[in-house]
């Protein structure tokens, strides 16, 4: 018997911190919320701020809202300069990537169907990241693959 959901209130900036390299993500909902259906997680990301590599997932969709800011996303051959209520649906193995090239701070909300165990990934990648250090990028790869993200160049 699966137990029901229960309600999440959280107020502007609240919700479980962490820094990657000089972004932070705060989960606003996680797996273990939601019985593994979605994740919402708020991207602080700051000018030239710490940006995915090009990667697609293969057992989920991720959606994207800038919510302050501009943020260039990238959904496969398309870059998109998002503004302020930009919504963009990254499809299941499709590759994508987003960064702030801009010279003011951004936010995204950013949502994983199903939401799994999503957040472990940022957990380990701010591990990796840890004190400015550069991933080890075997360490990196496998983390990837772990939670389900594939880098576009190792695709087959």
């Amino acid at each position: 018997m699966t137990l029901p959901v229960k309600e999440i209130i959280l107020a502007p900036g609240e919700g479980n911190h962490l820094t990657m390299g000089n972004s932070e993500v705060i989960f606003k909902a996680v797996g273990a919320d939601t019985h593994g259906h979605l994740g919402l997680f708020e991207n602080l990301i700051q000018p030239g701020g710490t940006a995915p590599e090009l990667h697609l997932h293969r057992q989920m969709e991720e959606l994207f809202y800038v919510v302050e800011g501009e943020v260039e996303i990238q959904v496969g051959e398309k870059i998109v300069q998002g503004q302020p209520g930009a919504f963009i649906l990254v499809p299941r193995n499709t590759p994508h990537t987003f960064a702030n090239h801009g010279t003011k701070p951004a936010k995204l909300l950013i949502m994983f169907c199903p939401g799994g165990e999503r957040e472990k990934y940022f957990e380990g990648l701010a591990s990796l990241l840890k004190d400015g250090q550069k991933p080890d990028r075997a360490a990196l790869l496998e983390l990837m693959r772990r939670f389900d993200q594939e880098p576009v160049e190792n695709v087959d």
